[in-house]
């Protein structure tokens, strides 16, 4: 790890680059030596060389960032370059989120598994059974990036209690509790939920208590996407919090945010609760992309009940006539309580070849060209696509984003894959935050509005998450640590995906290196898999 004190000669060598470390502190001019995969010297090294010298001059020289909250569980084996995030500058990726991973998954319960990932899990060779196993595939196929894997509640749940809408029996909790700290002790960083998904949002508080309290024991954390983040805001919140004080345990919210016009402002409030939170001894932080849209699932604009025992059940509820009237029904109703619902609402992903020119479109639109109204449009999709179609929805306003993502407690996840304009993950009309999120925080949000410092959102994106995962060498730019990093020019990073063409990478990353491996040079990603699967501590 330490340098040639004869030859002063490094693996890399970073010359004349503006450092900005990670912890928040001002960036200063500094060249970084990187001997196998740490770094190994900071500061005036014009007294060195490198195997490998790169003139950062007039850049800026970063920990590579963590995706604090990504969806990249099957999109790694599918393509290992991960494509969208290495060029953002990601060089570790948090699986597992919203309640959903692949693992673990019993012999004989491939099906439930490959449920919760659609097409995805249709395209990979699902051969693991335990989350330890699921980590080796990882492992075995290598990637660009590090990941951190999170063990999810709801392929849990699905997988001993199944999915519909009941409280398990006490063999039921006690099975639960022990698969969740078996993947804790297996390499799972903590326990993710997904409160609005089914069959996750059946839970109670305190079967999550219970399970949170597991994922502790093992030294993990509980990732929650929390039960409500409208009109329930709030009280989901507090939910979040009082799991983590009864459990004992760390907290992270995901992508927090006020949806739905009624609920603006309600960022103000949400964040006094956490404060109030952690000042009264509740690890709790939260993550937030820099979006005023959110993407997910189309069958979400369900009725719960509608949505109750899994995709094939929630099918043929919309092909039964007495139960597809009961959820035109709703729909109607909660589009009226919303107006302009249907021009917010876009199609993002759809499996069939007859629907994919719909990708992009708003629902109202599509109802438009198909003479119907759009509550029978988004059930005809849902049959039509066996359950299997996402969206994008607009909902949030910009003063709370900004808000948030200015907040100390803040850190910045996509809520996304690692996609690739090209081959399985390149099809589909996904959020532009798939491959914006990282640099429209930098371009948009520092540079342009100058809500936040260049200094504060690098903190956002490196060693406060390293710091909540436990990730010791990560992070920061110093002797000794990891050597992931990721160099920028800070006056032309910026964001090139929109809702209407998604698929195009951000600008002004130079090089990601990965490991001590330079895995992106300009343009040009080197393939090299540098990634590894990262443990705690």
């Amino acid at each position: 790890m330490t340098m040639s004190e004869e030859k002063r000669r490094a693996d890399v060598l970073l010359r004349g680059g503006t450092v900005v470390d990670g912890t928040g502190s001002p960036g200063r001019g500094a060249d970084v030596a990187i001997v196998g995969d740490r770094i190994a010297a900071v500061g005036d090294l014009s007294d060195s060389e490198g195997a490998v010298t790169l003139d950062a001059s007039g850049l800026t020289v970063a920990p590579g960032f963590i995706d604090i909250h990504s969806h990249s569980d099957l999109a790694l084996l599918i393509n290992s370059r991960a494509e969208s995030k290495l060029r953002q500058g990601v060089t570790t990726e948090v699986i597992g989120q919203c309640g959903e991973s692949p693992a673990p998954c019993p012999e004989g319960r491939g099906d439930t598994g490959r449920e919760f990932f659609g097409a995805w899990g249709e395209a990979v060779d699902w051969t693991w059974g335990s989350f330890a196993d699921y980590l080796e595939a990882l492992r075995g196929q290598g990637t660009s990036v590090n990941v951190a894997a999170v063990v999810g509640h709801s392929t849990i749940r699905a997988v001993i209690v199944g999915e519909e809408n009941r409280a398990p029996t006490g063999e039921e909790q006690a099975a639960m509790e022990a698969a969740v700290e078996a993947a804790v002790s297996e390499g799972a960083f903590g326990m993710s939920t997904g409160l609005v998904y089914a069959p996750g949002m059946f839970a109670e508080t305190e079967e999550l208590i219970g399970l949170a309290a597991a994922a502790a024991r093992a030294g993990g954390l509980y990732f929650s996407h929390i039960r409500g983040e409208r009109e329930t805001l709030l009280a989901s919140i507090g939910e979040a919090v009082e799991i983590g004080r009864r459990a004992e345990v760390g907290v992270q919210i995901a992508h927090l945010k006020a949806e739905g016009r009624a609920n603006w402002g309600k960022t103000g409030a949400a964040l006094e609760a956490l404060e109030d939170a952690q000042n009264s001894g509740v690890e709790v932080t939260f993550d937030v992309y820099p979006y005023t849209a959110w993407g997910t699932s189309l069958s979400q604009l369900l009725p719960a009940w509608a949505r109750e025992g899994g995709r094939d059940a929630m099918v043929e509820r919309l092909r039964d006539p007495g139960l597809r009237s009961r959820v035109g029904k709703e729909l109607i109703a909660a589009a009226a309580a919303d107006p302009g619902r249907w021009e917010r609402r876009l199609l993002a992903f759809v499996g069939s070849e007859g629907n994919r020119a719909l990708q992009g479109m708003a629902i109202g639109e599509i109802a438009a060209g198909r003479g119907a109204e759009p509550e029978e449009v988004v059930m005809d999709l849902l049959v039509e696509e066996s359950g299997q179609a996402g969206m994008v929805g607009f909902g949030m306003c910009e003063e709370d984003v900004r808000r948030v993502i200015s907040h100390p407690l803040a850190m910045i996840g996509s809520d996304s894959v690692a996609a690739a304009p090209y081959g399985l993950l390149g099809e589909g009309h996904p959020h532009p935050r798939t491959y914006g999120t990282f640099p429209r925080v930098l371009g948009r949000y520092v540079r342009e509005e100058g809500v936040l410092s260049l200094e504060e959102a690098v903190a956002k994106m490196t060693s406060r998450p390293a710091a909540k995962l436990g990730l010791r060498d990560r992070g920061r730019i110093a002797p000794g640590m990891a050597a992931d990093i990721a160099v920028f020019d800070a006056e032309t990073i910026a964001d090139r995906a929109t809702y209407e063409k998604p698929h195009q990478y951000g600008v002004g990353v130079r090089w990601v290196i990965v490991n001590g491996v330079v895995e992106l040079d300009g343009e040009v990603h080197q393939g090299r898999g540098a990634g590894r699967v990262l443990g705690r501590g």
